[in-house]
């Protein structure tokens, strides 16, 4: 860790950490940075942790926290495996532009990079020390007991730390017991659900000037992003009943051919390159995030588990990567052990402005883009084609303020 030359003994000796996605991952990595002990705990088989479906942002407010953590090992391995974000933008069906955004509106080369899942998975993991991760072991139960808190696990075993953090997403098993259930209640349906996959850009009518782009239909949009080596993730969003079905039109393939049939190139030809095998369906939720507190005690909540977002800004994951690092910087400092549940309450009320904000951007992002009416499409494309560039930046330049450091 790099501060001001001298170590400074953290306030906690060993954080548990439930779950490993993107958010566990990275708060292991500050956790080591800081100097503290950590353990994280996975129910699924390690080549299931290592699995995801299509591809993931890693923007440039996330891919600040991993410039500093690890010596910046993961923050190079993140741009040697994946692709830029570069310009892009939101189109009408037609191929219409509606909104163009450009790195250089935050004053950056890029906004980031995208990754496949899985590889950015595996980055994260075989760059923690052996060891850290422990999978195929399911989170049960937690009790405190004074300066600790020791976690029960589904095997029978058990787990001892000074802090117990849920990493565990958008059905946090920490999360519904912190509220004294055995499971937590069903999260909000956002109405759409979402294909996810990936295909290779060789042969298809790509527009080379843009990384990423995003068609909006009527009650449906199409999107892709570059993730490195040639290699496109793509996303499509349908208005729909929650638990839908691709089996009454065949398969996934025919469902996306049917919906998407009146778009312009290149939305056919990627529809024509993807592997049905490989396309990956599920309904859109998120919940209401709570407002100053989310833990209690010893125990906090990160990412999903606190605070899922609906993934129309590209910042689910890098929300929890900003949690991550911002729960360990907390650690670190001159204060004892007995105030560790105030500086989890003191994290919890720093993140929920921001979090919340996202929250509630992503909601409006989705509802413009899922317009299902005549009349509201047309006001949609015929404002967003009239307002300045600059004028539609300042709705996602407070996005990239965010300036993680060690220093307090």
């Amino acid at each position: 860790m790099q501060t001001t030359g001298k170590a400074i003994k953290p306030s906690v000796s060993k954080v548990i950490v439930i779950g490993g996605g993107i958010g566990g991952l990275t708060l292991a990595h500050a956790c080591i940075d800081a100097g503290i002990s950590v353990e994280l705990y996975e129910k699924r088989q390690l080549d299931a942790m290592l699995h995801g479906p299509g591809g993931i942002f890693i923007q440039r407010n996330a891919m600040r926290v991993y410039k500093i953590l690890c010596s910046g090992k993961i923050y190079k391995r993140f741009y040697e495996q994946g692709g830029k974000i570069l310009k892009g933008g939101f189109f009408s069906k037609n191929g219409t532009p509606l909104y163009i955004n450009s790195p250089q509106f935050v004053g950056e080369e890029d906004l980031g990079v995208c990754l496949l899942r899985p590889e950015l998975q595996q980055i994260l993991y075989e760059t923690l020390p052996s060891g850290t991760v422990r999978t195929s072991i399911a989170f049960k139960d937690f009790e405190e007991a004074g300066d600790s808190v020791r976690v029960y696990f589904s095997d029978g075993t058990t787990a001892v730390g000074d802090v117990l953090v849920g990493a565990d997403g958008l059905y946090s098993k920490v999360r519904a017991r912190l509220n004294g259930k055995e499971r937590l209640e069903e999260p909000l349906y956002s109405g759409t659900c979402c294909w996810r996959g990936y295909f290779d850009g060789e042969n298809i009518p790509l527009d080379k000037q843009y990384s990423w782009m995003e068609i909006w239909g009527r009650g449906n949009r199409f999107g892709y992003f570059d993730v490195g080596g040639g290699r496109f993730s793509f996303y499509a969003f349908n208005n729909s009943k929650p638990g839908g079905s691709d089996d009454t039109v065949e398969d996934s393939l025919a469902a996306l051919r049917l919906i998407f049939s009146d778009y312009a190139e290149p939305v056919p030809s990627i529809i024509a390159a993807l592997d049905d095998a490989s396309i990956y369906r599920d309904d859109i939720f998120d919940r209401q995030p709570k407002s100053g507190e989310w833990g209690r005690g010893r125990v906090t909540l990160i990412g999903d588990a606190a605070h899922p977002v609906q993934p129309n800004l590209g910042q689910g994951g890098c929300m929890a990567v900003e949690d991550a690092f911002e729960l360990a910087k907390l650690f670190v400092g001159s204060v004892s052990n007995d105030q560790v549940p105030s500086l989890l309450r003191q994290f919890e009320s720093n993140r929920s402005p921001r979090v919340t904000r996202v929250f509630t951007t992503s909601r409006q992002v989705g509802q413009l883009g899922q317009t299902d009416s005549v009349i509201g499409c047309f006001l949609r494309n015929w404002i967003y084609k009239l307002t300045p560039t600059w004028l539609a930046d300042l709705q996602f330049q407070w996005l990239f303020d965010y300036q993680p450091s060690w220093k307090k």
